[in-house]
């Protein structure tokens, strides 16, 4: 595929597979890897077709009317980079987090690797500090550095 194909197949992930699950089994290939480029109990793990539908559903569920859009694309040979940005209200839980009806704005980047005109591989990142706090889970990260400094200064004292 050429890059422009890639970057086309890449956009309906954003743009077609959320509205339209079908898009999945198109797009997709029989296993996708993906991997996580933050700290989590299990940043890696393999998916398929039918899990990312379930996935989206998942996301709708807890966000609502979820909208996500691209601000940035980038590719190369088999490889595509996505920086985008997301927006929706948390109406259900998450990791644990009863539902705060908060709606929350954050951004991340996505790495896809397409392998015979399917996405095939993954790599993601996110602002999940950003977002745990919006939700009120973290404090404004102000105050976490405020506490840092308050407690590195008692332990000196």
């Amino acid at each position: 595929m050429s890059i422009e194909e890639n970057k086309a197949l890449v956009r309906r992930y954003f743009e077609d597979a959320p509205y339209n699950p079908t898009a999945c089994d198109e797009i997709f290939a029989d296993k996708i890897q993906w991997h996580a480029l933050y700290h989590t109990p299990n940043p890696n793990f393999t998916s398929s077709p039918q899990l990312e539908k379930e996935a989206y559903e998942r996301h709708k569920m807890i966000w609502g009317k979820w909208v996500e859009h691209i601000v940035m694309m980038i590719a190369e040979g088999d490889m595509v980079m996505v920086h985008w940005m997301g927006r929706g209200t948390q109406m259900h839980e998450y990791f644990g987090i009863p539902a705060t009806q908060k709606e929350v704005s954050f951004s991340g980047v996505y790495i896809f690797r397409i392998t015979n005109e399917k996405i095939a591989e993954v790599w993601n990142m996110w602002d999940q500090v950003g977002e745990w706090q919006q939700l009120g889970v973290l404090p404004e990260t102000k105050e976490i550095i405020m506490n840092a400094r308050e407690r590195i200064l008692s332990d000196y004292s």
